[in-house]
């Protein structure tokens, strides 16, 4: 994901040592070690080395002497002023965070060095502290020493694995390797969210409501029954925000509901991203996507309601049991009922009657609704520090579940969205009915439920259905074949004319069709000046983010797919006024058969490229798309690389 950020430090070996004892050094100093991104930087390091790109030797050397560098200064601010240090700003804004430090010395003397390296926060002021306190400076200095390359080795080392075997995945199998970056990247922006959610806008988000609640108390009777909702009297404002999730998730349900219907460019979006998907296709995890869809499946989740609904009825609480029953059968009746109305036709056909149409997902409605049942009366059994870890869980479960359904060509983008919006207003319903309700069912019978789900229902259907859910979902898209003449005479006109991008919007125009082999069309362009630009996806999307002085030739093109799939061959050649004709080469899902047999269908486009300045030499790369001036120029040159169009030698066909 960082290859050219990597291939940089890779080459100035010089600038990888200096960031790995900076950081280091910024890390340990007082107070501004809250704000370096030591660790980030280190794993980058890291991984690095992990790639062959660097030494280990001696970037940890570097790390452990910014650290030991880091720790020393800070020691010496504490032993040269004491107590004063405490009135200097910033250090005065960090009295609370200061005092910690001493009680966390206090409490652990000598050591507290050694262990507060790893610990956030407090680390930025613990050697400061230990030097106001007077700690003896050969103590001190053998403890930072040691500390120094036991805190580089933890942070270099498992980055260097993770390096390693990235390189080995991605030589293996490249796709595997984008598969397991996308899943780390997800996992860390869920992490970072929930962080960023818990410690910045929650509290915001609960300091502006009690504003704004004493602010209507404020005026009088007209502002007290609003401010009683904002102050959370009777739980009031839990349920006006279960009201406000299922209103937002029913409307999300509706407008995709109209999009199918009317929007022929959602339509384009959702085979865009499916196409995309099916790009990070590999064995390894074809069988967890089967694995993960069968959680879905009906003999799962049925099994799995009437469990929790037997569960509640066995306590007594009939209002819950009605609740839950009746939210599961909504999910059950409404997803066949829309599809039979839409008959809107799945990626690849797997299934017989109602089920053979595709809006809504029915394994995303059921999986949110009654998987989103589940958590909710067993979160009402757990402690409360337990329940944000179910919720999360059992999101990430339906999540997957849901990817799952597009990943196997079950079902489109929007089927997926369109089920969780739905089975979410429902859930959000039947949150609302319990809000506020004590817990009757025991716990005994809740975990009964969940043992009975997780060891007896699931292990049955998996062991059951695995062969034939494996055969079902093997992936294989329809393609089309028509003949030669077919093609020739006017079945050319229904391909794409434009190319499609992610979200359905139409792209530059694609100029030409061609059922001659890849690498003839290559050998041709080449032979009339056009050179192949070899760089991959992830380097096209780094050199069009990232600021550079390489000039023009020198740089991948801009990064582009057609219907979610990046071009199987690009080539370059100068243009007119320092700008770059960028030629692409586009599979489709037609084969083309003649006498000769059978050859896939490739579409061409030409965009057009330019370096736009910034400052001190530095530019970013400009994608034009294809002036309308330009474009019959395009066009001369292919008919210059090809001869006639649609010519018997060389079929070749140039769109009106």
């Amino acid at each position: 994901m960082l290859s050219q950020f990597v291939d940089f430090l890779g080459t100035h070996p010089v600038t990888a040592l200096l960031a790995a004892f900076l950081v280091s050094f910024g890390e340990a100093m007082l107070i501004l070690g809250l704000f370096v991104p030591s660790t980030a930087v280190l794993l980058g390091l890291g991984a690095l080395i992990g790639l062959g790109k660097a030494a280990f030797l001696p970037i940890f050397l570097a790390s452990v002497a910014g650290a030991i560098a880091g720790d020393a200064l800070s020691f010496w601010a504490g032993v040269h002023w004491k107590d004063r240090i405490r009135g200097f700003w910033p250090f005065s804004r960090y009295a609370a965070l200061m005092d910690k430090g001493e009680q966390f010395i206090a409490r652990h003397g000598g050591k507290s060095i050694f262990i507060v390296r790893f610990i956030p926060g407090v680390k930025a002021v613990v050697p400061t502290i230990a030097g106001m306190m007077g700690m003896n400076p050969v103590r001190f200095a053998v403890v930072n020493v040691v500390s120094a390359f036991a805190w580089a080795s933890v942070h270099l080392l498992p980055a260097m694995a993770l390096g390693r075997g990235l390189q080995v995945a991605h030589t293996a199998n490249p796709r595997f390797a984008i598969l397991l970056g996308i899943a780390v990247a997800a996992a860390a922006a869920a992490w970072i969210g929930m962080r960023l959610a818990r410690g910045v806008l929650i509290p915001l988000a609960d300091r502006g409501r009690l504003r704004l609640a004493a602010a209507l108390e404020i005026r009088g009777r007209k502002g007290d029954r609003l401010a009683r909702v904002l102050r959370n009297h009777d739980r009031s404002l839990e349920a006006a925000g279960l009201i406000a999730i299922g209103f937002g998730a029913f409307t999300g349900f509706a407008v995709l509901l109209i999009g199918v219907i009317f929007d022929p460019e959602l339509a384009l979006a959702d085979a865009a991203i499916s196409q995309a998907v099916q790009g990070l296709r590999t064995d390894w995890a074809t069988s967890v996507m089967v694995a993960l869809t069968m959680l879905g499946d009906a003999s799962v989740l049925m099994p799995v309601a009437l469990l929790l609904v037997a569960a509640l009825a066995l306590a007594r609480d009939w209002r819950q049991a009605v609740a839950v029953a009746a939210a599961c059968l909504a999910g059950t009746a409404v997803v066949p009922l829309f599809k039979t109305l839409i008959h809107r036709a799945r990626p690849v056909a797997m299934y017989q009657g109602a089920d053979g149409f595709s809006f809504p997902s029915g394994h995303s409605t059921l999986a949110t609704v009654i998987l989103g049942a589940l958590a909710l009366v067993v979160a009402r059994a757990l402690p409360s520090r337990f329940r944000g870890w179910l919720y999360a869980t059992v999101a990430a479960v339906i999540l997957l579940i849901a990817f799952s359904r597009v990943y196997l060509l079950a079902h489109w983008p929007s089927d997926v969205l369109a089920g969780l919006s739905f089975g979410g207003s429902l859930v959000a319903g039947l949150a609302l009915i319990l809000h506020g309700r004590a817990p009757t069912a025991p716990r005994w019978l809740v975990a009964s439920v969940v043992a009975g789900a997780g060891l007896i229902v699931v292990p049955i259907h998996l062991v059951a259905g695995w062969q034939t859910a494996s055969g079902r979902y093997e992936g294989a898209r329809p393609v089309t074949t028509i003949s030669m003449a077919e093609w020739r005479g006017g079945l050319w006109q229904s391909l794409p004319t434009h190319r499609v991008l992610l979200d359905g919007d139409p792209g530059e125009p694609l100029l030409a069709q061609t059922t001659l082999p890849l690498a003839d069309v290559v050998t041709r362009l080449q032979a009339t000046g056009w050179q192949v630009n070899p760089a991959g996806l992830t380097d096209e999307v780094l050199w069009s983010v990232l600021p550079s002085r390489q000039d023009l030739p020198g740089r991948p093109s801009w990064p582009m797919t057609h219907l979610g799939r990046p071009a199987l061959a690009t080539l370059t050649k100068a243009g007119p006024q320092e700008t770059r004709l960028v030629l692409r080469l586009w599979a489709t899902d037609v084969l083309v058969s003649d006498s000769r047999g059978e050859a896939p269908l490739l579409l061409v486009s030409i965009t057009l490229d330019r370096l736009d300045p910034i400052a001190f030499g530095f530019s970013q790369l400009e994608d034009m798309g294809l002036p309308a001036d330009l474009f019959g120029l395009a066009r001369a040159g292919l008919a210059g690389s090809f001869g006639l169009a649609g010519s018997p030698e060389t079929p070749f066909l140039l769109p009106r």
